[in-house]
């Protein structure tokens, strides 16, 4: 079996590639938007000396280089996916994208495709507090309300499904909640913000659903490979933190900030004011957060990771051993 990895040397792409020859993977082909990061391919190689590594760079946005890519492929691992820049930049990086690889992999007669998406896909506005988020969720319809990033991610898993549908792809995806570890973000913005020399906490007391880059990258391998067909999976950890105890550790071990706590009802009532100051400027202050972002993402929810357990997979990094890895890093890298 010959599987193909979009996005390879990204943060989390970079772990899927060793997670895959762990779990067995023999024939990797590694895509690459131009060349590997510096060193990766060596360590890959001293690590699984005999497993079949190429390297392929391509363009996602480029179709015509993408034949030789999915050429001879059989479980296709897509992970590259825009994360920064403008909404244009993050819909053709992440959709457009894409639609051309699923053209190239429908040609090459690709049997299993594996998308990995984001929480943000979710529709969880209408859910109250303490509620469980699981799979049974239903995904947002569109997901331009909660931004970009979150329009882009939806908008590419409603086209696996309409390219499932067209060419039979057997499709698994993973869905992760807050990707971290040395070399991530120090701050979701599910914990909050810094503005003005200030720390709004913005989630408090509600659950962070953290994933640890390696455990979110054993995730995609173990689905890729035994994954349900049709299904998707939640990737989140066992003894999830809350946003405040994110930030004590935070502050304990790298630093101290002058942090502001925000009550979840001042945060929706600012929400509000500041979707109607943006009309009224006419885009003079940028609608950050809007009351439907603040119902989504803020409200207290009970994280769920027992359909990924099913397949077998564990943590192999204790949320507390990641966490101290993580702010080690940041102590001696200020973020």
């Amino acid at each position: 079996m010959k599987v193909l990895l979009t996005g390879a040397g990204g943060f989390l792409g970079r772990r899927i590639a060793a997670s895959l020859l762990r779990a067995g993977v023999s024939e990797l082909r590694l895509h690459f938007r131009s060349r590997p990061p510096a060193g990766m391919m060596e360590a890959l190689a001293r690590s699984h000396p005999d497993a079949n590594i190429e390297v392929v760079g391509a363009n996602l946005l480029h179709p015509q280089a993408l034949d030789a890519l999915c050429a001879r492929i059989d479980v296709l691992v897509h992970a590259a996916a825009g994360m920064r820049g403008s909404a244009a930049d993050m819909f053709a990086n992440t959709v457009v994208g894409t639609r051309n690889l699923l053209d190239a992999a429908a040609i090459a007669d690709v049997r299993r495709v594996v998308l990995v998406s984001s929480f943000s896909v979710y529709r969880t506005a209408q859910l109250h507090g303490g509620a469980v988020h699981d799979e049974s969720l239903e995904i947002e319809p569109v997901g331009v309300e909660k931004g970009a990033y979150a329009h882009a991610k939806t908008r590419q898993e409603h086209l696996l499904d309409e390219y499932r549908e067209r060419f039979g792809f057997e499709t698994v995806v993973l869905r992760p909640g807050v990707i971290y570890g040395p070399g991530g973000g120090a701050f979701s913005s599910r914990v909050g913000i810094r503005a003005m020399g200030l720390f709004f906490n913005l989630g408090r007391g509600a659950q962070l659903p953290l994933t640890y880059v390696e455990n979110c990258a054993d995730a995609v391998a173990m689905a890729a490979l035994h994954g349900n067909a049709g299904a998707a999976y939640n990737v989140v950890d066992d003894d999830l933190p809350s946003c405040s105890e994110y930030l004590r550790g935070f502050q304990r071990r790298v630093g101290r900030m002058r942090v502001v706590p925000v009550p979840y009802w001042m945060f929706a009532l600012g929400a509000r004011f500041l979707v109607r100051y943006h009309r009224v400027s006419k885009g003079q202050l940028p609608a950050v957060f809007t009351p439907y972002i603040v119902r989504s993402m803020y409200r207290p929810l009970r994280y769920s990771n027992a359909a990924l357990k099913a397949l077998g997979w564990r943590p192999r990094v204790a949320t507390r051993d990641g966490l101290q890895a993580t702010f080690d890093h940041f102590a001696e890298h200020p973020p």
